[in-house]
């Protein structure tokens, strides 16, 4: 039986070469435009790539080379490609949250490991997206995780914190409370005075501002430049 004379490799190094391309063209400067992150959201609208994305090492052909490798099961692991990922410490370069009531080093330990798992907690893209316009990717009701017991705390609202856990209004609790704490927001003592739940759930979808009041600390503007 003869021999094909169609090289093996060509439709690898052909997939290889359209992947490269693709991407390469995708990230260039020209493009950026249409794929500028936070669709409508005003906070990354119009950003660089290079803004949130570091540089990944090596060179295109390097880090093609390397998950060409991995995909072959010949290499442990794959390489980034073009760019790392965006990882927390990214975010809190323009996100800073000094007075975060959720903070990363409580939300580390292991009694949270199972929530973890389930929901993701402890990392930023876990619950945002900052290529999507929306503020929050979970439910209003993503309290009931970890606050079904009220305990022993004083309860002086109206209705009482119990009360409404008791009757699963778990909607309620972004109406009070802001899960990072990071507008300048006075408290609330009665539901009847607390910001109105479509208004959140449009903050939350990324159609409207924060109901709760200004920042405490503003966003930077551009990575790197100072506060």
């Amino acid at each position: 039986m003869a021999k094909s004379k169609f090289p093996r490799k060509l439709p690898l190094m052909a997939g290889i070469f359209v992947t490269v391309l693709s991407v390469a063209a995708m990230n260039s400067p020209s493009t950026e435009q249409f794929l500028s992150p936070g669709g409508d959201s005003e906070m990354h609208e119009g950003m660089s790539c290079d803004q949130c994305h570091e540089p990944a090492e090596g060179t295109i052909r390097q880090q093609v080379q390397a998950n060409v490798y991995h995909w072959l099961g010949s290499r442990q692991q794959g390489a980034d490609f073009l760019t790392h990922p965006v990882e927390s410490a990214d975010c809190e370069d323009c996100h800073p949250m000094k007075e975060n009531f959720h903070p990363q080093q409580k939300l580390r330990k292991p009694k949270y490991n199972e929530l973890d798992t389930m929901l993701g907690i402890r990392e930023c893209s876990s619950c945002h997206d900052h290529h999507s316009s929306s503020v929050m990717q979970h439910a209003m009701t993503l309290c009931m995780h970890c606050h079904e017991v009220w305990g022993k705390k004083p309860d002086t609202t109206t209705p009482t914190h119990v009360e409404l856990i008791a009757q699963g209004r778990w909607e309620t609790c972004l109406q009070c409370h802001e899960f990072h704490g990071g507008h300048q927001r006075e408290k609330i003592f009665h539901l009847k005075d607390a910001h109105n739940v479509d208004a959140i759930q449009n903050y939350l979808d990324g159609k409207s501002a924060a109901p709760y009041g200004d920042l405490r600390t503003p966003y930077l503007k551009e990575r790197g430049t100072p506060r």
